[in-house]
């Protein structure tokens, strides 16, 4: 509360207001600002003479420069550190979801959010997001664009409409509106380049962070262009935790086999930013033809690599160092014996399927002489998860005016998004000595093609201070998810995963039995251990038609109305009509008042409705890994769980918000709003398979009986209500230089007001209500004079929790600071250095429970962790220092 204290009283003196300050001048250069109120936006009006302060609905304007001189090679961390109410994890061993990690906007997942380059829809990313886990508290289940394979240097501006907009735009539009503006300029070339590291306090310096872009603009013919922006991103992993208990045990226990540890003599698994290695591209292209009418194209493209550390697998059973207590650590289940004599007809009493109990067995862990080529982990073995995504997206159109002065743009977009992923350091355990060590596990990809017809007329109405505004358009959407087969080894239940047991005297056997007269089974896992292969393919799709009516005007001097009105209609589950309504009156020549109610929705997708994935992970505070299988809504197992099919999220959307247009470059807009959404779609809860189960339905037998099953399904209502102070206010300092000052203030709190409680149960309510700080406050200082340039930012963050992998334990509110300096050495070179959370600040570490305890031989939890494993809302990593260059021709 005194950090909020200090920041209102420091809004008050500077007269703040919008975040919402527009820059034209080059990415990664000193310049001077335009004023926010001069800023036209395109986003939530089809009006073309709109400014950002007389808009019915709130809108910030992001400009280039502010995303390119952030210190970040990704997107989603760019718009987390800029964008109050947007949030990512920092996601670190979370399967998947670490190489395409799924955002927030306004606590609401990432498919609430609706993308847009230039205009047109974003397609999604090829992952469903169904890690369970703190990393994806508020986005599990969804499917979002994946907006870190857009490069910064690209986008001439970002309008970030914060208002639903379904009505206007389609599926998907309930938090808000993100929508990317692509530089046109048809000349000039820039570069710009960085290079970081971390340095945080207790921890080696590591992380090194690379960035290399360019831009360059081409005329083309007399009246177009061509802009083309690549950029070239590369860091290293990070490390913020101790090693694992069961490891300092094994090396005590075996100090011959301990150089033999995965990432010896480091932890034995990696709790950090995974290394990635990335590509993106960006052309943006027109001309203008004799007519005056318009033929543009613009593409993306991507190549991002990624790979993450898994948990450590312990090869043998090993005494607790004392400290630690006085029991044992057990080996995982892979390393269980495996028997290599079957039965045949030779042996009474022992049938085809059983294995002969002798001394001839096989164990991952010992080097056997016959099978030399084996996979052979005598100290455990780390296995690292490697996953490759592509982006393309391409759009091509026409549009023009009339001679009667209607407005026209016909448009095709054609998009595809691939994750390929695979397992290497681990093994297929039901396969036994013929198990391959490296595995290719398989490949997610969406497709997707739009057709738009967008039209706008200013009709003149008598009595009405502007032309009505009359947009109405049509689309058409095809949406492809598939899921392509991995090596058979990934997927295959080998042969020595289930093993009857029998002892045999010569050639007369009988079943093995322990000490209660039971038969005895030998088990190990089958897949490729930690992510099972894709094993079944699938090709499901979706077809959709809409069409829109979009009428606004200045119906007074003072009072601007607009109503939109949509209808679509899908192929999987019907159709739906939603629309919106808003105003905005200006009260005096300073203050000006905006309000809008709108329905909104969101269409499941093909991927949430047939995605079937095979992970291993391992449950809180334990040592033992379980097997969760995502099962498709229509298959007999999520049946037998009572799944049902998917309907669409419906949404109600209200907002209302002042609008303070004062003296000397100042703005205050002040806007609360409100979201409910009904029939949220989600993973259920995990369901423990019990042999019963198997017994009903026998295609469970692959999951096994301990094994867990989730599936998807609208299980929860949701209502979030929230508050945003955003402004800015510039100084002139008398020849002394300029200071800007910008602030914005996010109050959000959700609430899960009804539920299926056979589908979600208490854990995944918190975190959806507590995982985002319900406070989050952005201060931004930026000071030129001359060729210099000082920027202080100062971050906020409020409470959070993160209730299924820390039960109980409440994360205090933070504060981060980040510092720039530029300086422009001639007329095209500028150099600059700074630093990001300057003062090492880290999340609070990890409280000791009983559900979750530390160990006193690591410092650290039973898999090492010394931090929440996602990194809570600004990550662990801890001071980042970099240079930077910026060289204009």
């Amino acid at each position: 509360m005194k950090f909020l204290r200090i920041i209102l009283a420091a809004a008050t003196l500077a007269a703040v207001t919008s975040i919402a300050v527009a820059q034209e001048q080059p990415a990664g250069a000193p310049g001077a600002s335009a004023a926010p109120s001069e800023e036209v936006i395109i986003t939530g009006t089809r009006r073309k003479d709109r400014t950002v302060t007389e808009s019915s609905a709130p809108i910030d304007v992001l400009s280039g420069t502010d995303l390119a001189i952030e210190p970040s090679g990704s997107m989603l961390d760019t718009l987390s550190s800029l964008v109050p109410s947007f949030i990512v994890g920092q996601n670190s061993i979370s399967d998947a979801s670490s190489f395409v990690r799924s955002p927030s906007l306004r606590g609401l997942p990432a498919d609430e959010m609706l993308v847009m380059l230039d205009g047109k829809r974003y397609n999604r990313s090829a992952l469903v997001q169904v890690f369970t886990g703190g990393e994806t508290a508020l986005a599990q289940g969804s499917q979002g664009p994946d907006v870190g394979a857009i490069p910064s240097i690209a986008i001439k501006s970002l309008e970030i409409l914060r208002d639903g907009a379904s009505a206007q735009y389609g599926s998907d539009a309930i938090a808000g509106v993100l929508n990317y503006q692509l530089r046109d300029n048809s000349s000039g070339i820039e570069l710009t380049s960085r290079l970081g590291g971390y340095f945080p306090t207790g921890y080696s310096r590591d992380g090194t962070d690379r960035q290399i872009a360019g831009n360059i603009g081409l005329p083309l013919g007399g009246q177009g262009f061509v802009n083309l922006s690549i950029e070239w991103s590369k860091y290293d992993q990070t490390v913020r935790n101790a090693t694992r208990p069961t490891a300092l045990a094994f090396a005590a226990a075996f100090p011959n086999l301990a150089p033999q540890l995965p990432h010896y003599p480091g932890p034995v698994q990696q709790w950090g930013t995974p290394p990635q290695d990335a590509v993106k591209a960006l052309v943006n292209s027109g001309i203008r033809l004799d007519n005056g009418d318009q033929l543009y194209f613009f593409s993306n493209w991507a190549n991002i690599q990624t790979n993450e550390s898994f948990n450590y697998r312990l090869p043998l059973t090993v005494p607790q160092l004392p400290q630690d207590g006085n029991g044992t650590w057990s080996p995982n289940a892979v390393f269980g014996n495996i028997y290599l004599d079957p039965c045949t007809s030779a042996y009474m009493g022992c049938p085809a399927g059983g294995w002969i109990r002798d001394n001839n067995v096989f164990n991952f862990g010992v080097a056997h002489p016959n099978f030399p080529n084996a996979p052979f982990y005598p100290a455990g073995f780390t296995p690292r998860f490697f996953g490759t995504t592509q982006e393309f997206f391409g759009t091509v159109g026409y549009k023009g005016t009339t001679g009667g002065g209607l407005h026209y743009d016909v448009s095709g977009s054609s998009a595809q998004n691939s994750l390929a992923e695979s397992l290497r350091s681990t093994l297929n355990a039901s396969l036994g000595p013929q198990s391959p060590g490296n595995f290719y596990v398989g490949k997610f990809v969406q497709r997707e093609s739009n057709l738009n017809i967008d039209l706008s007329y200013p009709l003149q109405v008598a009595g009405f201070a502007s032309p009505l505004s009359i947009a109405g358009g049509l689309e058409y959407r095809d949406e492809t998810y598939q899921q392509l087969l991995g090596d058979p080894s990934s997927y295959t239940f080998g042969i020595y995963g289930t093993q009857p047991l029998y002892n045999c005297a010569g050639t007369s056997c009988s079943p093995a039995l322990d000490a209660k007269s039971n038969p005895i089974v030998a088990n190990v896992p089958a897949l490729s251990n930690g992510y099972g292969g894709i094993g079944n393919g699938i090709d499901a799709s979706q077809i959709s038609y809409g069409g829109y009516i979009d009428l606004e005007a200045d119906v007074l001097k003072w009072l601007t109305l607009g109503v939109a009105g949509r209808y679509e209609d899908y192929s999987s589950f019907g159709n739906t009509t939603v629309g919106k309504v808003q105003a905005r009156a200006k009260a005096t020549d300073w203050l000006a008042i905006r309000a809008t109610a709108s329905t909104g929705f969101h269409a499941p997708t093909p991927g949430q409705s047939n995605v079937e994935t095979v992970s291993t992970t391992f449950a809180p505070g334990s040592a033992a890994n379980v097997q969760i299988t995502t099962l498709p809504i229509t298959s007999p197992g999520a049946r037998h769980f009572n799944s049902t099919t998917l309907g669409p999220e419906e949404s109600t959307n209200l907002a209302a918000g002042l609008v303070f247009t004062l003296p000397e470059k100042t703005l205050l807009t002040v806007d609360g709003y409100s979201i409910a959404v009904r029939h949220r779609i989600g993973l259920s809860q995990p369901f423990n398979v019990t042999a019963a189960d198997i017994a009903q339905v026998p295609d469970l037998a692959t999951v096994g009986v301990g094994g867990q099953v989730q599936y998807f399904g609208n299980g929860f209502d949701t209502r979030t209500k929230g508050l945003d102070v955003v402004g800015s206010h510039v100084f002139d300092l008398n020849g002394y230089g300029q200071l800007s000052t910008q602030l914005a203030y996010n109050h959000n709190i959700t609430t899960v007001p009804s539920y299926n409680p056979g589908f979600i149960g208490r854990v995944q309510i918190v975190n959806i209500e507590h995982y985002a700080p319900n406070s989050r406050v952005n201060l931004n200082l930026d000071y030129r004079v001359g060729p210099f340039e000082a920027l202080l930012h100062e971050n906020y963050y409020g409470t959070f929790r993160d209730e299924y992998d820390y039960p109980g334990q409440l994360f205090s509110a933070k504060v981060t600071t980040d510092i720039d300096f530029a300086y422009q050495i001639m007329n095209n070179v500028t150099a600059g250095i700074g630093g990001r959370n300057i003062f090492n600040v880290f999340p609070d570490k990890l409280a000791s429970t009983a559900a979750n305890p530390i160990y006193p031989s690591s410092g650290g939890e039973i898999d090492g962790e010394v931090y929440p494993r996602t990194g809570g809302p600004f990550g662990y990593n801890g001071a980042f220092w970099y240079a930077r260059l910026f060289v204009k021709f």
